[in-house]
């Protein structure tokens, strides 16, 4: 029998993996091999902010490992209905690719309700650690095939971010300072509604069914911030500021104000990662399923 501890503790985890879909932006493409051929680009230093990005992206492909750091903070305000609802999220962890494997750690407050959960990812494997109940779970691989694929381009695929922030065009400026070099975009032109629209799918949790609430978006502010490194083109960070209104009910207009921002660090010398002993002991509802004939 399941003691009370333990629905907790399942409570919890399904809570949190909520939250780890809260900041999944859709991947059109995944995880590339060594082998995938980098964007073209001429050769010589970068004249505009698109050249920028190109050899930031070519840069990115070959970030094997990598430390990164990702924040989300949201504000809706429930308009008519009065109410608003604040989320911070704070993700830190590293990231390996070709295998893809992933050790993170998400704190969130959600209305001022604090939560930590930790996760590590490796192939076929993925594993989460609850502080509060000093406990190790593993996921059915169906589920964990599931959450890897809600994972961020700004965590595991960053090549596939820096594309999203070209399409904003030639508004894009550039600007070099000593060996960093900053992409800026500001407006809320036709290219600041698409950028946004494709955004906000994943940080407002809409699906694609859910035409209506993607059509309702009226972009109020759009400001994108991206970090080089002007030698080594590595993506250092972004940040991106949006204020817009929004239907998530028919004829009832709500204002969401929101921040992604994040890092890059220590580009192909991160430490290896592994699955904690204790996280191998862990139940696998896989094999626990068979035992029990359930499948």
């Amino acid at each position: 029998m399941v003691n009370r501890n333990q629905r907790a503790f399942v409570w919890m985890l399904t809570i949190l993996l909520s939250l780890l879909s809260l900041v999944a932006c859709s991947r059109s493409e995944s995880v590339p091999s060594p082998s995938a051929s980098p964007p073209s680009v001429s050769e010589g230093t970068p004249d505009s902010a698109e050249e920028w990005l190109i050899k930031g992206r070519a840069a990115a492909l070959k970030m094997n490992k990598y430390g990164f750091q990702l924040q989300m903070k949201q504000e809706l305000d429930g308009g008519e209905k009065g109410g608003s609802t604040r989320v911070e999220i704070d993700m830190q962890g590293r990231a390996e690719r070709n295998p893809l494997k992933l050790d993170q750690t998400i704190k969130s407050v959600i209305d001022g309700e604090k939560s930590t959960l930790r996760a590590v990812v490796v192939p076929d494997a993925y594993y989460m650690y609850l502080p509060e109940y000093e406990e190790w779970s593993k996921l059915s691989k169906d589920v964990a095939a599931e959450n890897v694929a809600t994972l961020s381009d700004y965590q595991v695929n960053p090549e596939q971010a820096l594309a999203s922030v070209q399409k904003l065009g030639e508004s894009l400026k550039a600007e070099r300072d000593g060996k960093v070099v900053t992409v800026r975009y500001e407006g809320v032109g036709p290219e600041a509604s698409a950028f946004l629209t494709e955004l906000s799918k994943s940080t407002l949790g809409i699906s694609v069914e859910q035409t209506e609430i993607v059509k309702s978006i009226e972009v109020l502010k759009l400001k994108v911030i991206v970090t080089l490194d002007a030698e080594q083109y590595w993506p250092l960070s972004y940040r991106i500021e949006s204020d817009m209104n929004i239907e998530l009910e028919p004829g009832v207009k709500s204002t969401v104000n929101q921040t992604l921002a994040g890092t890059y660090s220590k580009h192909n010398v991160t430490a290896a990662i592994t699955v904690p002993k204790e996280a191998q002991a862990a139940l696998d509802p896989d094999e626990l399923g068979k035992e029990l004939g359930l499948e």
